[in-house]
Parts: structure tokens; C-alpha cells; sequence
């Protein structure tokens, strides 16, 4: 048997780096767009209101002469979807953000509410705890954990975190060997995967039970559970969906984040629930599928299962904290329905983009996020209003006191 030596957690993909000579020319061959031409336009978007940057120039895809310019002036990079959704949160109007990027906590109140979620097993925590949820104060605690109480399969991940990073889906142990099995094949000793869960995540690990996918969508997925990315914003009719991708991830991961190799996204008909078409890469690797690589199911017209449940499950949750203007869900869908992964404050829309080819910044949505913002702004001024109001009464009253 051999037990690898290298890093058992999905590390960080590499730092993002200025585009070379090389991909320059790749662009001018493939697409008829020369290097003079795609310096002006990086330059161009980068100063517009999508902010790209360089890299995300050729990662979006926006440097295809297919697209006209206000169409390219649509796609949004890292920065431009921060901004974008902080005017439809506002970071003074949302104090809950620090709770809700807390998986532990929030997981907690989705299931004391009746929403479905993940089951937490275990906790790896220094110095606070979860109530009864069993807490891991260090290593020997983790290995007592995993050889002895945990429930196969397991997943496992930062407390707070994204992309993916630090997680990885345990499908059983070799108790004899002290080895854990990895989805993706690789075996593990269970003292250096505790060591690593506890020295690398000083703000916490979460041990969850492993999501069992709804076995249509597995075929296409695998192990690994490829969970619906579905954004919702709240505008003064309410709440709606207004896009969601499904991430199928490569035939040998553990987790659907695209930046992984092999990985996939396909766009969803917010309406039906049904795959529009499936891209797979990004740049100048991306390419339009019509059939997952390994089983060959067709990806346009594939049914989501459970749809309407879906749409009714992410507005539910986004109507315990209304003072949001946008989230994004990840979903997993089971034999008995959806349920909720994660929630995101900060959802990137990058996402939408590589699944549709089309930036967020579209004239369909672009008058649905100024409604949402609009809304935003009269409640942050209402709560400004009625804060300086409690503030002038406190004052006369602590005078008339005196």
C-alpha cells in the first residue's frame, strides 16, 4: 500500500500571474486578434466597470472578437463583484456577514429552523466550543476522532474558508494500516492528516457527515458531490433566483471548485432547471461539451432534480436575514431534496460568466441589481434616520435628567 506523503488537503490554487508573451500569441493565432489589440482592450476593461484585470481578461474569455464591446464591457473581475455586491449588502447594514461565514454556527440555525444542511460530526477548536457538537481541543483528539467515532464518509474543511481549499472527502479508514481514504485515491496516514487539519486551520476544521448526491446527478459527477451555485437577490417584490451553475467536478476530484483541473460548469435555466450547455476550462482552454467526458450523458436538456424544492429552499434562507440584497447557495441535491452547503455574502459572479460566456453586468440584470441597490440605500438611509433620532432623544432625556 502506498500512503502519500504529499499534502492531503486541496491546496490553494497558484497565485494569478500578468499573462506571458506566449498566451498573447496563442490569442492572435486561434482568434484573429492581434497583440496590439488585446493590450488596448485589457487596458480598457480594466479601467471600466468590471475592473478586470489582465488575467481575467483572457480567463473570461472576453478577449473573443465574437463579442462586441459593450458586451465586453459586461464581465466583471474579482474586484468589480466584490463591489457589486457590497451595493446591493451594504457592509453597514449586514453585521451578521462574521455569522454567516461561521459553517458551524450557521449550519446550527438552518437546522434548528427546519431548513436542511449539513450534519456536523465534529469540530477541531483551540479555545471555544459548539455547544454539544464534540469539540477537538488537539491532534490525539482528531486521530481518536477519526479512528474511533467518526461515521464514513466524511467531509472536511475550514471553518472559514472558499474555493475549496482545505477540504477532502474521507470515504472510509483502514483502521489496521491507520491509513484514511481519500475520493481521489490517495491514502493518508491519520496522525499527519491530523497534524495538517490542526497546525494549517488555527481558526477551526469542521468534520461533516459526507452528502449522499441524488444518484441522476452522480452519474455525472462521480464522488464527488457537484453542488448548485444559485444567487438570489431581494428587491421590494421580494425574494428571487436570479441564475444558478451547476459545478460538476473532474472525474478524479473531491470537491466541485472550478480552478480545478478537468472541472466542469454548466449554465441552468433558472425556470426549468434544465443544463443549458457545459463548459469545461477557461481562456484559451475553455471548450463548449455536449457530453461528460467519462459516461457520455448529454448535458443540454439534463433536469435538475427536486428544482422547484430547490428555488423554494434558497429563498426560505434568504429570508432570515433580509437586510441582504444578494447571496449565493451552494446546493446539494439528495434522493429526498436539496440541501444547504453553503451560504455566501460575497458570491463571485465569475462564475455565472464562465457558465454563459456572457458577463453580469447584462442589460437583463443590471436593472434588476440597480432595484435591489435602490432598495438598499432607503433602508440604510431609514436605519441612519432612526439612529440619529434614538440619539438626540437619549440626549434630551439624560438633559432633562440633569
Amino acid at each position: 500500500m502506498t500512503v502519500t506523503a504529499d499534502k492531503a488537503l486541496l491546496a490553494a490554487p497558484p497565485a494569478p500571474k500578468a499573462p506571458a508573451a506566449p498566451l498573447l500569441v496563442e490569442v492572435a493565432r486561434k482568434y484573429s486578434v492581434s497583440p496590439i489589440r488585446q493590450f488596448r482592450e485589457m487596458v480598457s476593461l480594466n479601467w471600466g466597470p468590471g475592473k478586470l484585470a489582465m488575467h481575467e481578461y483572457y480567463s473570461s474569455g472576453a478577449f473573443d472578437p465574437k463579442l462586441s464591446a459593450a458586451q465586453k464591457r459586461e464581465f466583471v473581475g474579482e474586484t468589480a463583484s466584490r463591489k457589486l455586491n457590497r451595493r446591493l449588502s451594504p457592509i453597514r447594514k449586514t453585521p451578521s456577514r462574521s455569522f454567516i461565514r461561521d459553517k458551524v454556527m450557521y449550519s446550527a440555525l438552518l437546522e434548528q429552523l427546519g431548513l436542511r444542511t449539513t450534519k456536523t460530526q465534529a469540530v477541531v477548536l483551540r479555545d471555544r466550543s459548539y455547544g454539544n457538537i464534540p469539540a477537538l481541543r488537539d491532534i490525539e483528539d482528531i486521530k481518536e476522532f477519526l479512528v474511533n467515532t467518526a461515521v464514513y464518509p466524511i467531509f472536511g474543511k475550514p471553518v472559514e474558508g472558499s474555493k475549496s481549499v482545505g477540504s477532502a472527502l474521507i470515504e472510509d479508514i483502514d483502521r489496521s494500516a491507520g491509513v484514511l481514504l481519500l475520493a481521489n485515491g490517495k491514502k493518508v496516514d491519520v496522525a499527519t492528516f491530523a497534524n495538517e487539519t490542526y497546525n494549517d486551520f488555527d481558526k477551526g476544521f469542521i468534520f461533516q457527515s459526507a452528502v449522499q448526491q441524488h444518484p441522476d446527478m452522480r452519474k455525472m459527477t462521480g464522488k464527488a458531490v457537484g453542488t448548485l451555485r444559485v444567487v438570489t437577490i431581494r428587491d421590494e417584490t421580494g425574494v428571487e433566483p436570479l441564475y444558478s451553475a451547476w459545478k460538476i467536478p473532474a472525474p478524479t476530484a473531491m470537491s466541485d471548485n472550478f480552478w480545478q483541473p478537468g472541472s466542469m460548469v454548466a449554465e441552468v435555466d433558472i425556470s426549468t432547471g434544465k443544463l443549458v450547455r457545459c463548459k469545461r476550462g477557461s481562456g484559451v482552454k475553455a471548450e463548449w461539451i455536449d457530453a461528460h467526458p467519462v459516461n457520455g450523458e448529454v448535458f443540454a436538456g439534463y433536469q435538475i432534480p427536486h428544482w422547484e424544492a430547490v428555488k423554494k429552499l434558497v429563498a426560505q434562507a434568504h429570508d432570515l436575514f433580509p437586510e441582504f440584497g444578494v447571496f449565493g447557495w451552494d446546493i446539494a441535491v439528495t434522493p429526498d431534496g436539496p440541501l444547504i452547503i453553503e451560504c455566501n455574502a460575497n458570491p463571485f459572479h465569475t462564475l455565472y460568466q464562465l457558465a454563459t460566456g456572457r458577463g453580469i453586468l447584462n442589460e437583463d440584470f443590471k436593472p434588476r441589481f440597480d432595484a435591489v441597490a435602490i432598495l438598499s440605500a432607503t433602508r440604510l438611509k431609514t436605519t441612519f434616520r432612526e439612529a440619529r433620532a434614538a440619539r438626540i432623544a437619549a440626549a434630551r432625556a439624560a438633559k432633562g435628567c440633569n
